[in-house]
């Protein structure tokens, strides 16, 4: 079996849908939320064979599933996780923001249905963001059926800078966190907000203004690591199989074990302008698609910019 020199896969990443019940200031991914065409949600059927695939190629220890907001389709994130499990697959980890029904008892059935399927740790996303829009008592409610299921809950706020910075969005988000006290659920660590989407548009005043360094490289960067270095890859609803930004192939309409086996960052030509040449390679190519870079905040905004226009 031909398997990639540069993946040594340990993690795969679902993006169960683009849909969405939030409407959040922090969204990385808000220009891909509930799109009125295409994909609603990931194939569970191809999502389960990759999952197969995958585990008899590497040492897959790892399956999260997110979104958008997962749990509008409960039945596949479940089908994935079955499908993880089934596969020996031990961490099984799901993002959610609590809110998918107004109807308790479909809570109540929708925390029962994940530990059946096997979920490990269910992250609950609740800040100043997502309660703007999402009611708390809902989200409450559906936590609080989740730890008499039996799952391991945590609390996965998202921090304008960091925890620790002074802004109202942090102290509106410590006042949320309290209402979960009686649950005494443990909060995550690091999920510290990356200037891009929404964020940023509404955020950036709290943020050093735009300034690239030039010593940036792939895997210096949050939830980054080096093209010849790929430990995860992650699937989206319309079946692409994504390395950071760049989609290396369909499951859809090809083989994973081909997908995997062909991957070769220096023959991609916009990779491998990042890996011989770095930022200056990227503001080359830049400035040679007419791209305007004034705003980019970190070699990630300028390959997004570059990879969009190139594609």
């Amino acid at each position: 079996m031909n398997i990639s020199p540069y993946i040594t896969l340990n993690r795969i990443e679902f993006v169960v849908t683009y849909q969405c019940s939030g409407r959040c200031k922090h969204c990385s991914v808000s220009d891909r939320l509930n799109p009125a065409d295409g994909h609603k949600h990931i194939s569970l059927d191809h999502a389960a064979e990759a999952i197969g695939e995958l585990s008899e190629m590497f040492p897959v220890s790892s399956v999260m599933t997110f979104g958008g907001e997962p749990l509008l389709y409960a039945d596949i994130v479940c089908g994935i996780h079955k499908a993880a499990a089934r596969h020996g697959i031990g961490s099984r980890s799901l993002i959610t923001n609590g809110y998918f029904t107004k109807l308790d008892e479909q809570r109540e059935q929708t925390a029962k249905m994940l530990k059946e399927a096997g979920i490990e740790t269910l992250l609950l996303s609740a800040d100043a963001f997502h309660q703007e829009t999402i009611p708390l008592d809902a989200v409450y409610r559906f936590a609080r059926y989740a730890k008499e299921a039996g799952i391991n809950v945590k609390l996965h706020p998202a921090w304008v800078v960091n925890e620790s910075h002074s802004n109202p969005y942090n102290r509106k988000t410590n006042e949320i966190l309290a209402a979960f006290t009686d649950l005494e659920f443990p909060v995550s660590n690091g999920n510290n907000i990356f200037l891009a989407g929404n964020a940023a548009l509404h955020l950036a005043e709290y943020y050093d203004k735009p300034k690239l360094n030039l010593l940036e490289t792939c895997g210096s960067m949050p939830y980054t690591e080096p093209l010849t270095e790929v430990t995860s890859l992650s699937i989206v609803p319309n079946g692409d199989v994504m390395n950071c930004g760049f989609v290396l192939g369909n499951i859809y309409h090809q083989s994973l074990r081909e997908i995997v086996a062909r991957y070769n960052p220096y023959k991609d030509e916009l990779m491998n302008a990042v890996m011989m040449g770095g930022v200056a390679k990227l503001l080359e190519l830049a400035e040679q698609n007419g791209l305007d870079i004034s705003r980019c905040y970190s070699i990630c905004d300028v390959c997004n910019k570059v990879r969009r226009k190139m594609s």
